[in-house]
Order: structure tokens, then C-alpha cells, then sequence
């Protein structure tokens, strides 16, 4: 693990190429993040993960030393905690292991469109467990079956069987790695497309 997150020393364009990259990424995180757990949006938090995806990935295309997505992560995570509306912790610990799981999949295992589809994918698994998670930690264990019986409620009133309740809860895991799985992709061919105008600059 030490080795996983040691950064190499950074030369002058890509300490630029981080700062602009984190730039773009902490504006996102603090105006539609911010607006986003303003107005109570479901599944904002799924949201604002795949504009992360994003990034992480677009950003790969340009920043290829080892630690640069954790750095990138670090440095957007402290602009949200610092500059965002209110000090909430959890957008930070979000950001920094969402770098983390893009650092370990696009710089340790390779830079490609199939890698980059794996880790939106990860990142997405990684956004539903969170959710999951944080409120079991903070409402308990049973909060699942309240949220279980309201939505077998309401279904049951419009003539809904309790399978197809099922079923539909079933499709939220498979709509978050489908959609975490095309933010990569698009963010892979952006990536390539901002090398590309680079290398004609130089």
C-alpha cells in the first residue's frame, strides 16, 4: 500500500495539468454537488460519481505519473471540504477513494478503453455500497426493511406483486454500472482527443 500511494516528483506541465483538472473537478463538485444536495435529487450522489468518472479517466489521458489520480483526488477533495457550502466530510472521503480505485485500476493495471470501463463500473459499485452503508451506520440496520415495506406498499396499492418490487430494486445495481461504464468510455475518447491537441501544441 505505501508504494501504491507514493507520488512521483512532479515536473512543471503536469503540476499545471493536476491543478487544472482539479480546478475543473472541485467547480463541478461545489456548484452542481452543491445544488444537487440542496434540492434532494435521488441518487445524487450517483450523479456526481459518474461526472468523477470523468474526470479520473479523461484525466489518465494526460496525467501518466505514478500517484496522479490520488493526488488529483486529494487536491479536489480539500477544495470541496474547504470551499464547498458547509463542512460535510462525506463528498471528501468520496473523492478520495473514488481516485484511489481509478489509481489502482488505470495506473497499475493499464490505460485503455476496457480498463477505463472497469473502473467506471468500480467506482459506481463503490458509490451504491457507500450510500448503503453510511445509512445503515447512521439510522441502523433496519432502515433497509422501512424503505423495503414503503416501497412494497405503495407498489401494492397500484397493483404491483411483490417480485416485480423485486425486480425493479434488482435494476438499480445493473443502471449504476451501465451508466458508470459509459461515463468512462466517454471520458476515455475526450482523454485521447485532449492528448491529441496537446502533442499538435507542442
Amino acid at each position: 500500500m505505501p508504494q501504491l500511494l507514493k507520488i512521483e516528483k512532479l515536473s512543471e506541465s503536469n503540476l499545471i495539468n493536476t491543478a487544472v483538472f482539479a480546478a475543473v473537478w472541485g467547480l463541478m463538485e461545489i456548484s452542481i454537488g452543491t445544488f444537487l444536495h440542496a434540492s434532494k435529487i435521488p441518487f445524487r450522489g450517483a450523479i456526481m460519481s459518474l461526472a468523477a468518472i470523468f474526470i479520473l479517466v479523461s484525466a489518465r489521458s494526460v496525467l501518466n505519473y505514478k500517484g496522479s489520480l490520488i493526488l488529483l483526488g486529494i487536491v479536489t477533495a480539500t477544495f470541496r471540504l474547504f470551499l464547498g457550502v458547509g463542512f460535510n466530510i462525506t463528498p471528501f472521503v468520496a473523492i478520495l477513494i473514488e481516485s484511489l480505485i481509478a489509481e489502482i485500476i488505470l495506473n497499475r493495471v493499464g490505460y485503455s478503453r476496457i480498463s477505463s470501463v472497469i473502473t467506471g463500473a468500480s467506482v459506481m459499485i463503490y458509490t451504491l455500497l457507500h450510500g448503503l452503508i453510511m445509512q445503515a451506520v447512521f439510522l441502523g440496520m433496519d432502515i433497509y426493511k422501512v424503505y423495503y415495506e414503503l416501497v412494497l406498499s405503495f407498489t401494492n396499492k397500484i397493483g404491483l406483486s411483490e417480485n416485480v418490487v423485486l425486480i425493479a430494486l434488482l435494476t438499480v445495481p445493473v443502471i449504476h454500472l451501465t451508466f458508470g461504464a459509459i461515463s468512462a468510455s466517454f471520458g476515455y475518447s475526450v482523454g485521447r482527443q485532449i492528448q491529441k491537441l496537446m502533442e499538435n501544441e507542442k
